[in-house]
């Protein structure tokens, strides 16, 4: 199982597993909004659009045409046991390895024994394991290959989280996932699933404020499109900026000579210069100084 540690800064999200000091997974809830939220929300959304799973409301239940198919193929037998779970996720999700089977094995285990331990009887203990198994092979299946693997795969839910489907959530993350929930009318609701913040960590950073009332992953969407349309008409925009002449200190062409490193040391600029020359000290001598024959 992975364990779950705090990030440095969202940047630590894009990190592959091997590149993680502790190898663990990120499990937040973002609950307040700025400028670099937005900008991480679009690039995760982006990461769980082409090798995870986006969540725009709630996870729905598996219908009666789900649990019909799921009762001809695996029976409704149940077990409070990994060997059982593991056993009926390789016949449920052929396409998951061994190691892969185990570790999801036993973190279903683990929250259906919390649930047990918290007063939950067999049958909803039982009712949730189908529940977790339906939602595994019709929203998740894409990704159940891939835990473990050194792309950790991204999840991101956009609405009030249920509780089971926080626990479910929770399954995902220790068998190694990162999970972004994105809640934007703050944390009052979650809080009342997870009082302690024991199963997710909430984001903050200095200068956040509310969502605004029309932020989505709809909206946001958009705004994606629009920059490609923007990029296919003009080009890919500049990565750096330009900083003319801000960076000399008045000695003229003597700064022109400098290197760029020498020049300044801000990384979101490149460092140039536009000088005008209007006369030379001395026009008999300038030409001869200028080329000098030896």
């Amino acid at each position: 199982m992975f364990e779950h540690k705090r990030v440095q800064n969202l940047e630590d999200f894009f990190r592959d597993l091997s590149e993680r000091p502790y190898r663990n997974v990120f499990f937040y809830r973002i609950c307040g909004y700025s400028l670099e939220i937005q900008k991480f929300i679009s690039r995760y959304y982006e990461e769980a659009r082409r090798s995870g799973v986006v969540i725009e409301g709630r996870i729905p239940n598996p219908s009666e045409g789900n649990l019909s198919y799921y009762n001809e193929m695996m029976g409704m037998e149940f077990q409070m046991n990994p060997g059982f779970l593991s056993e009926r996720l390789g016949k449920w999700l052929p396409r998951m390895n061994q190691q892969q089977r185990q570790s999801v094995a036993i973190c279903i285990y683990d929250v259906l024994d919390e649930m047990r331990r918290s007063g939950k009887n067999e049958n909803m203990l039982k009712n949730a394991y189908i529940k977790f198994m339906c939602w595994l092979y019709y929203k998740f299946e894409r990704i159940v290959n891939c835990l473990g693997d050194n792309k950790v795969p991204k999840i991101l839910y956009e609405a009030n989280i249920s509780n089971y489907e926080l626990k479910f959530l929770h399954v995902l993350s220790k068998a190694g996932c990162d999970i972004v929930l994105l809640q934007y009318h703050g944390d009052d609701e979650y809080l009342k699933l997870d009082p302690k913040s024991e199963i997710s960590c909430i984001y903050s950073e200095n200068g956040m404020a509310a969502f605004p009332e029309d932020f989505s992953l709809q909206m946001l969407r958009k705004e994606i499109v629009r920059d490609q349309q923007i990029q296919r008409l003009y080009g890919i925009p500049p990565e750096l900026s330009r900083c003319t002449n801000a960076w000399m200190k008045g000695e003229g062409l003597k700064e022109v000579l400098l290197s760029g490193d020498a020049r300044g040391k801000d990384k979101r600029f490149f460092y140039n210069s536009f000088l005008r020359i209007e006369g030379v000290e001395d026009k008999l001598t300038y030409i001869n100084e200028l080329f000098q024959f030896h």
